[in-house]
């Protein structure tokens, strides 16, 4: 005899539960700042009491995890931080709830807000598509001193455009920037000398610039007593002055022109007036 009452079939689909779980994370991990963005999402199963969050961040969608030079802050639903660090890879445990995580990487920043729900622990990879830039101001064939130039570096493009970007005092130091294209200013704090250059900066690449600036190097030096208490002023040939410092030296970096250098010493007042070339340097000393 066969048994034709009809019974439900059952059918088992391991990998169903696992994909569910996966689309509720996508569904959860929204993603504030820029959707398009291809930031990685990993879910694991975990016991209660176990969950948490781990965060990694890339240059590119090809590149590796960044092991440095990335700052982490997580703040809860009330805005409080619950964590911070410098860490390449921020692991932490967390009860679930919401929570909201910055990201930095130099001028590069990048928020996102996160649900992290019961019995799971969240991985994040976000892709910041971010480079860096070097410049170093060339005085006329002459590399000029560390820390004697100001560098500011201004958007050209995306959603920043005019926005200044970064500020630097230091000569060939890597500034970290959003891949895009940049305005490059390099002033000389030691003088009137100021260049102005367009840059492309390229994610996962540091991009080098020289930024040659047209213009000659005034060395003053007080040739008399040695306790002197010296002031030194420049003036351009308008009248209008370039500098003011004390000391019985100073260097000053100066467009090709011509110029009047004072020495205050004490009540005596000593002036020398002199021409500059680019790429000149000329040593002007005064004394008694």
């Amino acid at each position: 005899m066969h048994d034709c009452t009809p019974r439900a079939r059952h059918h088992r689909h391991p990998g169903r539960g696992l994909a569910a779980g996966l689309a509720v994370a996508v569904f959860l991990f929204q993603m504030i700042s820029t959707p398009s963005r291809a930031d990685q999402l990993a879910l694991e199963t975990v016991a209660q009491g176990r969950e948490g969050l781990e965060l990694t961040a890339r240059l590119t969608a090809n590149g590796g995890a960044l092991q440095q030079n990335i700052s982490w802050n997580i703040r809860n639903g009330d805005g409080a931080t619950v964590y911070a660090s410098e860490d390449g890879t921020a692991d932490v445990s967390l009860p679930p709830g919401d929570y909201v995580v910055d990201a930095g990487y130099g001028a590069t920043t990048l928020t996102r807000s996160v649900s992290l729900p019961p019995g799971m622990r969240l991985k994040v990879g976000l892709l910041l598509e971010a480079g860096g830039l070097k410049v170093e101001p060339v005085l006329s064939g002459i590399v000029v001193p560390a820390a004697a130039a100001r560098i500011r570096v201004y958007a050209l493009s995306g959603g920043r455009i005019g926005r200044l970007m970064a500020l630097s005092v230091t000569p060939g130091e890597v500034i970290r920037l959003p891949e895009g294209t940049y305005r490059v200013e390099s002033q000389v704090s030691s003088g009137n000398v100021r260049a102005v250059t367009d840059v492309r900066v390229t994610a996962g690449r540091v991009s080098a610039l020289k930024v040659a600036h047209k213009a000659g190097l005034a060395r003053l030096a007080f040739v008399g007593s040695p306790t002197a208490h010296v002031l030194w002023e420049v003036e351009d040939g308008t009248g209008r002055s370039i500098i003011s410092r004390k000391g019985l030296n100073a260097n000053v970096t100066l467009l090709p022109g011509v110029y009047t250098a004072r020495a205050e010493v004490g009540a005596e007042l000593l002036t020398a007036t002199f021409h500059i070339g680019g790429g000149e340097i000329r040593d002007i000393m005064l004394g008694n």
